[in-house]
């Protein structure tokens, strides 16, 4: 009986192995994703590290790089659930929490450009809006996200 259950698990641990190991088409699909992002095909790039993410959950850098594409391909609430399950997978993941910090701070910033175009500029709370418009855009003014 003791040593059924010592190859069951020698069998169950090489199973766990094996199934880590990239498969040769990830492995063409990952070059691919690279490549389509370097290209700056970013929407096309996302796709293709969508279908990464789904068989390599645990790969951090994986979910990063989508986080990357949808952002890049003006997707901000589909690139802030990327990063965070980056950070989820690996909470030292120092790029990802940059990345994700910065796309929000781009979405306070299109409140507040929005907020202007509707209110009255004249109200005191607006003229705040302003105030914080102007303070967002000299701070993102460069592109200040990490690759």
């Amino acid at each position: 009986m003791q040593g059924r259950l010592i190859v069951i698990a020698i069998l169950m641990g090489m199973g766990i192995t094996l199934g880590g190991c990239a498969r040769p088409d990830l492995e063409d699909k990952r070059r691919e994703a690279y490549r389509l992002y370097q290209d700056k095909e970013y929407a096309a790039a996302a796709q293709e590290f969508e279908v990464l993410v789904e068989h390599i959950p645990r790969d951090a850098e994986l979910w990063f790089r989508l986080g990357n594409a949808y952002t890049r391909s003006m997707q901000p609430k589909r690139s802030i659930s990327a990063y965070e399950n980056a950070i989820l997978r690996d909470p030292r993941l120092t790029r990802a929490w940059y990345n994700k910090g910065v796309v929000h701070l781009q979405q306070g910033l299109k409140t507040f450009v929005d907020m202007h175009e509707y209110v009255d500029s004249a109200d005191p709370v607006a003229r705040q809006g302003e105030l914080k418009r102007d303070q967002l855009l000299e701070l993102l003014s460069p592109s200040n996200a990490v690759d």
